[in-house]
């Protein structure tokens, strides 16, 4: 099996939310009298998009220490390169 990816491992629990927050508003607009969905849908995006904005900063910091890890790796990488371009001092 294949290593996850690591920003989608810390972004998951917060992506599982969303989507159940996605499913809520499905099934608020669906539930009930079909005569009235088009009733439903206004007050249920507007609660989603309520939720998902406040997902936002839990997403970014979730994130955050993903991303700098992968920065700092990736600068280490580099900085290990070019000290093997320079040769040792006498």
């Amino acid at each position: 099996m294949s290593t996850p990816n690591p920003a989608l491992q810390a972004a998951a629990p917060i992506l599982i939310e969303a989507l159940t927050d996605v499913k809520e508003a499905v099934a608020t607009i669906l539930t009930g009298d079909p005569a009235l969905i088009a009733a439903r849908v206004q007050p249920a995006i507007a609660i989603l998009d309520a939720k998902l904005v406040l997902l936002a900063p839990a997403l970014l910091s979730a994130e955050e220490s993903v991303a700098a890890s992968a920065a700092t790796t990736g600068l280490d990488g580099l900085i290990a390169k070019l000290q093997a371009l320079v040769p040792a001092a006498k």
